[in-house]
């Protein structure tokens, strides 16, 4: 839901009918569309070292199926026109550059006051995202006021640790017009309705997402323990290892992160959380590339 990273909208349509592998067939026209709009985005994914076969993007689409949606073709071909149009440009593939209200337009049965962020009018009280939520049996789509939250701050819809938001939604199922962002910088996080404060080590936890930054949580103990250092034994929980480390599960050992073109099996090796489809480590793909190459 940032602002700037506008594919994500992908997701939210009310897509209609089944979406197979060929996505071709002169009988679906929707499939048809879907097959186009990935192909648009097959060269980003091949870029970012991400596969290319457009299967992650069709099934984006098939996650949101909908079977009262139904396929408009006049905002459909206005759509893949202006895509292909803005593909070659700079920040196409980092989702910079915003699609045109027409793609969200392609698929009806949208319900709300916008498609893209670009459509909220901005609010001295923190940035305005369209949010998007699954509401009474329909897809509903809503300018929300992001706030910066403080503790206590009610309701939060996310927790930001090291510059990533990780959103959690607001319980009752509709979508608030204002929402708190709870960051770790602050000692805070968001458990769904309010934003708290982090566990400290030796507190109790559930997930390592509770606990300080230094800390995680030890799931034989179920406490807050401090993160372990480079060579220190592990058996592979989140965040058991310190930043720049990960837990090497053959070894049973945390061990120091790999360099860009580095041999790797598994993204938690790399520093840039990205081990490529040819088996080396490679630069952090952009956003855009990651929601529609499934990387």
């Amino acid at each position: 839901m940032s602002r700037g990273k506008p594919l994500l909208w992908a997701i939210a349509f009310g897509v209609a009918g089944a979406v197979g592998d060929g996505c071709k067939s002169d009988e679906d026209p929707g499939a048809v569309f879907i097959g186009h709009y990935c192909d648009v985005y097959k060269p980003c994914c091949t870029a970012a070292g991400l596969p290319g076969d457009g299967q992650a993007c069709r099934a984006l689409f098939a996650s949101a199926s909908s079977p009262q949606a139904k396929y408009d073709s006049a905002a459909g071909e206005s759509c893949l026109a202006a895509l292909r149009q803005s593909a070659g440009q700079p920040g196409f593939c980092e989702g910079e550059i915003v699609p045109p209200s027409a793609c969200a337009q392609a698929f009806g049965g949208m319900v709300g006051a916008c498609v893209q962020d670009a459509d909220c009018p901005p609010s001295g009280e923190g940035d305005v995202s369209c949010v998007s939520g699954f509401v009474g049996g329909a897809t509903v789509r809503k300018c929300q006021v992001q706030s910066h939250g403080a503790s206590g701050s009610t309701p939060c819809v996310g927790s930001v640790r090291a510059g990533v938001t990780l959103y959690s939604g607001t319980s009752g199922g509709d979508i608030p017009d204002q929402g708190f962002l709870c960051y770790a910088d602050d000692g805070l996080r968001c458990d769904g309705t309010a934003c708290v404060a982090l566990a400290a080590v030796g507190a109790t936890c559930e997930l390592s997402s509770d606990c300080a930054d230094a800390a995680f949580c030890d799931a034989s103990t179920g406490i807050c323990a401090g993160r372990k250092a480079t060579g220190a034994a592990c058996i592979g929980q989140a965040l058991e290892c310190q930043d720049g480390s990960y837990c090497d599960e053959t070894a049973l050992l945390c061990a120091a992160q790999l360099a860009v073109g580095a041999t790797c099996s598994d993204n938690v090796q790399c520093q840039t959380g990205n081990c490529a489809a040819d088996g080396t480590c490679q630069p952090t793909p952009p956003v855009g590339a990651n929601v529609l190459c499934g990387g």
